[in-house]
């Protein structure tokens, strides 16, 4: 019986251990990258963000991180960012600006508000490059 009741008390502590190496061995994996291949055979990372100089980043950051882990360096080809909202660029880019300044005013809501208009996908970069 004490064998039964110790056993019980085990698996807990068992299966927390093996959700916690699980969690910890999906942290350490490699990040996924938005990385795909032409037919010409060149590369394109592409990133999406509601700045402009994000997607430039984000893609880019792709890029280099893609051909370092060929341990080679990125040859840029061509680099392209639209504008892709609803909304006018001019209009989303007045909201954030207002957003920002109410949010160091002291006004949660006002920064919200200033993002309403605004989306993760606002800004689309492609990158088409080789790894040499």
């Amino acid at each position: 019986m004490d064998e039964k009741l110790h056993t019980r008390r085990a698996a807990p502590f068992y299966m927390t251990l093996g959700l916690g190496l699980f969690v910890l061995a999906a942290g350490c994996a490699p990040r996924r990258l938005n990385v795909m291949l032409t037919p010409e055979q060149n590369l394109i990372a592409v990133g999406y963000s509601a700045e402009r100089s994000g997607s430039i980043f984000r893609a880019n950051n792709d890029a280099r991180e893609y051909c370092e882990r060929q341990k080679r360096g990125v040859v840029l080809i061509k680099e392209d960012t639209v504008y892709q909202s609803h909304f006018g660029e001019d209009v989303t880019v007045a909201a954030r600006t207002a957003g920002r300044v109410a949010g160091a005013l002291g006004s949660p809501k006002g920064a919200q508000a200033g993002r309403a208009l605004s989306s993760p996908t606002d800004y689309k970069t492609t990158f088409e490059f080789v790894c040499k």
